[in-house]
């Protein structure tokens, strides 16, 4: 069979159906919208979820000048056969603001300016219109949009569609510097006078419809107070799976480049990139469709499962979720949510849709920013809250093992030379040495608060960015919870010879006395009364049904005193 074309990194709808590229059919979404009782929705997803490729598919629907080629584009698709009136009927105007100029106020404004005026001139020159934006000296962007539209709407009438990617694409980016962030976003900013401009003219003038895709809702304040008549549509569940991919056409897509073994792949798959839900009661969770895409085109290149799960361009989402924990000032507040999430740890929270920087940064705006991101999804309906989030897979959690380990100095080298000798000759001196350095570092703060979930995340900071093991905080097996366990589960078990399953204790200094240095009877009773009950433990776990005939899986204990590891021992089946 001829190699698959994978469309990686293509966004472009024509371009993926003319040039044969697999894809996914999400053309019956183009008829929910129109059944949404709005025609002006704003839908909010993760970066790399397929927004733009969903703002192509309606552009190339709706485009007046592409009626002769819909037989071509859509034959084949659903709304090919379930064709609604609206198809090839509008003139389309689309908006992208990914490419914005953001290092200050100035040049974002005129960075702003120039681009709506290339796209203003573009529209003109495609629909064969004799109309030319004007120039604004004060790079006035809302002066430029309305003489433009009063000109169109003088030629055209209400046969105006406006598509507008990434909205808020700048506002992301700027975001560490609030003061810029709120000036821009205000009563009298430019951003908020560009879309009253829309609601004008959705009012008097040619426009019909409106199309608006973004991550966050971080300015949909700013919007929706200049244009009040959009509607949220993010979290409607009937849509929960208009972009990504669900796991019936994941699975499709696996059969198509043919790979060898569909059902363990997708678990690998599903381990590394499923988990989204974008409302507690839709029915399916969805994979990251550009995470899958990757995961494809390198499969085909390599004929296995790729070393390097992750995709490259996700590094970028580590820098992003700096800034978020940046915005976070309670640093206590801050460690204690990241240790939650570095545990799959659930966390109720309401979904924020209007954000307020001119009052204190809330958990409930930190979890719904860190949601809207797609670095926490919905697991299910909350009690206290509206939902409960945690993280959606193993690649996102590794990203939050990438911030922790940053802020304990963990290099990438270390950590990966380290693992290595874990994995190929059960040697933990590596590990041991990492762990130590950490806890010393700390040992001037008295670990106030330092207890054994916090000495987990440094572990699993420790395993984190590595190519060798699958990394499983508080892993379940009939009923019992093993704080830590590594698996190589994908497909290298001839580079790995051992497995592991580790528990970990922690003990107060207050509660050990100086039992190492042999001042103490009591401490050194306490301690090994806990060793005991870490063994006893870690017998049980190994002689679980999942692990009892499995030679490669090796017992660890851990037992941790204040800034000490007293204990590091392999258990063996009894």
């Amino acid at each position: 069979m001829a190699r698959c074309k994978i469309p990686y990194g293509i966004s472009n709808y024509e371009v993926i159906r003319e040039g044969n590229y697999l894809y996914v059919d999400k053309t019956r979404f183009i008829e929910e919208l129109e059944h949404i009782n709005t025609k002006y929705p704003i839908f909010l997803r993760p970066r790399r979820f397929g927004k733009s490729l969903l703002v192509s598919t309606l552009q190339y629907y709706y485009d007046k000048n592409r009626a002769d080629k819909f037989d071509e584009l859509f034959g084949d698709t659903y709304i090919g056969s379930h064709k609604t009136e609206s198809a090839n009927s509008y003139y389309v105007m689309r908006f992208d603001f990914s490419k914005l100029d953001t290092e200050s106020e100035e040049t974002l404004k005129i960075s702003f300016f120039r681009s709506v005026r290339v796209i203003l001139d573009g529209f003109s020159l495609y629909y064969g219109l004799d109309i030319s934006p004007e120039d604004y000296s004060d790079y006035n962007s809302a002066d430029l949009l309305d003489s433009f539209l009063q000109k169109v709407n003088q030629i055209i009438g209400r046969k105006l569609y406006i598509m507008i990617d990434e909205y808020d694409h700048f506002a992301n980016a700027i975001l560490s510097n609030k003061k810029v962030f709120t000036k821009i976003t205000s009563k009298e900013g430019f951003v908020r006078s560009f879309y009253e401009v829309f609601k004008a003219q959705t009012n008097n003038g040619c426009i019909d419809r409106i199309f608006i895709t973004g991550v966050t809702s971080l300015t949909l304040d700013s919007l929706t107070s200049g244009f009040n008549i959009a509607k949220n549509i993010s979290m409607f569940p009937e849509l929960n799976e208009m972009t990504g991919f669900t796991s019936e056409e994941t699975r499709s897509l696996l059969k198509e480049i043919e790979v060898a073994n569909i059902e363990e792949t997708m678990e690998v798959l599903a381990e590394n990139y499923n988990g989204y839900r974008f409302h507690q009661s839709a029915k399916y969770k969805v994979f990251n469709s550009n995470m899958v895409l990757y995961f494809m085109d390198e499969y085909q290149r390599e004929k296995a499962i790729p070393r390097q799960l992750t995709d490259p361009n996700m590094r970028s989402d580590y820098h992003k979720l700096t800034a978020m924990f940046d915005l976070y000032e309670d640093e206590e507040a801050k460690q204690t949510i990241l240790e939650k999430i570095m545990n799959n740890d659930s966390l109720e929270t309401d979904i924020i849709t209007n954000f307020n920087f001119s009052v204190n940064f809330t958990d409930e705006d930190f979890l719904s920013l860190l949601f809207y991101l797609g670095l926490l999804t919905i697991k299910e309906e909350g009690l206290a809250f509206d939902v409960s989030l945690q993280t959606p897979n193993a690649v996102i959690r590794d990203i939050y093992f990438q911030y922790y380990g940053n802020y304990l100095n963990l290099t990438t080298r270390e950590k990966r030379t380290a693992i290595a000798n874990i994995a190929i000759n059960s040697d933990f001196t590596e590990l041991n040495r990492l762990i130590s350095d950490i806890l010393k570092l700390h040992s001037n703060d008295d670990y106030r608060g330092f207890d054994e979930a916090r000495l987990k995340s440094v572990f699993l900071s420790c395993f984190s960015n590595q190519n060798l093991f699958l990394v499983k905080s508080e892993y379940t097996s009939e009923g019992k919870k093993i704080d830590i366990a590594l698996f190589d589960q994908y497909g290298r078990s001839n580079d790995i010879k051992y497995n592991f399953l580790i528990e970990l204790k922690y003990i107060k200094k207050s509660q050990a006395g100086n039992a190492r240095h042999g001042q103490s009877r009591s401490g050194q009773e306490a301690i090994e009364a806990v060793r005991d009950i870490a063994i006893g433990q870690m017998k049980e776990y190994l002689n679980l049904k999942e692990f009892r005939d499995n030679q490669k899986i090796h017992g660890l204990i851990y037992i941790v005193v204040k800034d000490k590891i007293v204990y590091c021992e392999e258990v063996k089946r009894s």
